[in-house]
């Protein structure tokens, strides 16, 4: 081995051993220091002994194609930790649905905030490893508050820990920003903006301190600051990045950074839809072929926005301004996704509920031998059959569904005889002089608490709990108000998964459009600008879709038509085929 290969294996081995402080400024060796045959015959002129002001005054910092292990650990983290908090709030009212949006809000943008500091400046040592931890911990911090965090009926205690929390957070990323001012502190012209933005971050991070003490009551309107700060801070961070070139993003790996919270929220709703589909195998006569036309159209759509999304994100650097646009973009864009991901994941659940109930004859459970001499007690033995061969099936996971159940069997047996005589030869008739009126009255109700039981129990095997939400908010109600409730809230919750989830993919659609011509860099041609054009009029249309909810009708045959999850492959894999379709003579010439 020779000298020359000794002295840089050694050189490799110091470099890698872990420092304290580890400075992310280029030091250059001037090259008429090295010896003449260490020197590099095409190497550009050494400036510096002619006063070049910009290499003297500005660091160079080292650049990164990548994300490193801890950034890309800090990533998995944020997606794990609003993966959480999806699970346990779910976008099922309009108020989970502003929690949901605020949640995202703020995680994603103190995210950002860190982000920003490492695809610039970011290093390994054991300081850099130690505020990584403190990080982490502000993450552990979000998932602990997630389950009581709520913007309407507030949890006292839970909001001031998220203050809390996004204090230490800004504080360990003004600490970061400080270590910074102390690498360059030879370079005295580049300290104002770092100061600046110590200073920017130090101020938010007292005023997340002081909200802390701003939350007295359930009812307060101080959680509207958390995201205003946020996003001034945000703001004016990239204003002084596009200012200043030692804060400058040009050149580094923020792009690739987006793009990799994209996989990671795709990747989500692959998790979502394997857990629903493993749900779905586990009730009877699970394999038909309506649930494996959902969850083909699925796991498609879901593979059509992957290929879209990359097919067109393939620049890894953009112009400071293009750069930055592209960045405030994707905050609506992946918030956008997340909703459509947990709405769309649904939709599989539903459309194989829906269609299960479709299956069931509630006529079948009369018996069909009924005759004019058929008693109540052969009514209710007939019921009583029917409903639990339904219930071997699909049990019912809450005891008030079995006290319905019992009751609404009990209702039933007490009707007379003579009542069924009238029913068998007359049918149900607004003519109290051929059938009883009352005796009709109670018996639908009561036949129509056995359904509710029934069409609850469907609703619990295939994991939607809703007895627990509805009982917390109605703990006075009887076995069988609350199983009316449960039927009534499942029917508003299917509502607004289908808005949303609809409006979510159109939005999406839209904005993807949105970043193709913010990334574009090259002049458009005619057929690029029509196609961008027919993207966005498919993103509008399908976003229109949700307008149906405003007939009831339509929508509750739409709702219940096998192409709830198709439309949405279907429009996706348009908007694809149009990505790969070439500008052509045939149809425009191109300029």
């Amino acid at each position: 081995m020779s000298t020359d290969t000794l002295h840089l294996h050694e050189d490799a081995e110091v470099s890698e051993k872990l420092r304290l402080l580890k400075s992310p400024v280029v030091v250059r060796q001037r090259t008429d220091s090295l010896p003449p045959a260490n020197r590099d015959p095409n190497a550009a002129p050494d400036l510096t002994l002619f006063g070049d002001r910009f290499d003297a005054d500005t660091p160079e910092f080292r650049k990164h194609e990548d994300a490193s292990l801890l950034e890309l650990f800090f990533d998995l983290l944020f997606a794990a930790n609003f993966s959480v908090f999806a699970q346990n709030q779910g976008v099922n009212n309009h108020e989970r649905f502003k929690a949901y949006v605020g949640y995202f809000s703020i995680l994603w943008l103190t995210w950002l905030i860190v982000s920003m500091y490492d695809v610039r400046f970011v290093t390994d040592s054991v300081f850099e490893r130690i505020c990584r931890a403190i990080h982490l911990g502000v993450m552990m911090g979000f998932a602990v508050v997630s389950p009581d965090f709520k913007l309407e009926e507030q949890k006292v205690k839970s909001m001031r820990t998220m203050s809390i929390i996004l204090c230490i957070s800004r504080a360990c990323v003004t600490v970061e920003y400080a270590s910074i001012l102390w690498h360059i502190r030879r370079f005295k012209k580049q300290r104002l903006p770092m100061i600046l933005q110590i200073s920017l971050t130090s101020i938010v991070s007292m005023i997340y301190l002081g909200l802390t003490f701003a939350f007295q009551h359930g009812d307060s309107k101080a959680y509207l600051a958390w995201f205003v700060l946020a996003a001034v801070e945000v703001l004016l961070s990239l204003a002084l990045a596009a200012i200043f070139p030692v804060l400058s993003l040009r050149d580094t790996h923020l792009i690739k950074r987006m793009t990799t919270m994209t996989v990671l929220f795709l990747g989500d709703g692959v998790v979502n839809i394997a857990q629903n589909v493993v749900t779905i195998v586990k009730g009877p006569a699970a394999w038909d072929a309506l649930t494996i036309g959902i969850v083909t159209a699925a796991s498609a759509t879901i593979y059509f926005v992957f290929l879209v999304y990359f097919d067109w994100m393939k620049a890894s650097h953009l112009p400071t301004l293009r750069q930055q646009l592209w960045t405030i973009v994707h905050f609506p864009f992946h918030l956008a996704m997340v909703i459509f991901m947990q709405s769309f994941t649904q939709f599989i659940l539903w459309s194989k509920i829906v269609h299960t109930l479709k299956k069931v004859n509630f006529e079948g459970l009369f018996p069909n031998e009924a005759t004019a001499s058929t008693t109540t007690q052969q009514i209710v033995k007939h019921l009583k059959m029917a409903a639990d061969a339904f219930f071997k099936d699909y049990p019912p996971k809450y005891q008030s569904s079995w006290e319905t159940y019992d009751e609404a069997l009990a209702n039933i047996s007490t009707l007379p005889n003579h009542f069924w005589t009238d029913i068998y030869e007359n049918g149900f008739t607004d003519d109290n002089s051929l059938v009883n009126q009352t005796d009709s009255d109670n018996f639908l109700e009561y036949l129509n608490n056995l359904i509710n039981c029934m069409r609850n129990g469907l609703l619990g095997t295939f994991g939607i709990n809703i007895v627990e939400d509805v009982s917390d908010d109605n703990k006075n109600a009887t076995a069988t108000e609350l199983e009316k409730l449960v039927t009534a809230e499942t029917v508003n919750r299917f509502e607004i998964v289908f808005i949303y989830g609809y409006i979510a993919a159109g939005i999406i659609i839209i904005l993807t459009a949105l970043l193709i011509v913010i990334a574009q860099t090259k002049p458009w041609h005619i057929w690029a600008t029509i196609r961008n054009l027919i993207f966005f009029f498919l993103g509008l249309g399908l976003a229109f879709v949700s307008l149906i909810s405003l007939n009831d009708v339509a929508e509750e045959n739409y709702k219940e038509s096998p192409m709830l999850l198709p439309t949405i492959c279907i429009v996706w894999f348009l908007v694809l085929v149009l990505t790969h379709l070439r500008n052509t003579p045939l149809l425009f010439k191109r300029s």
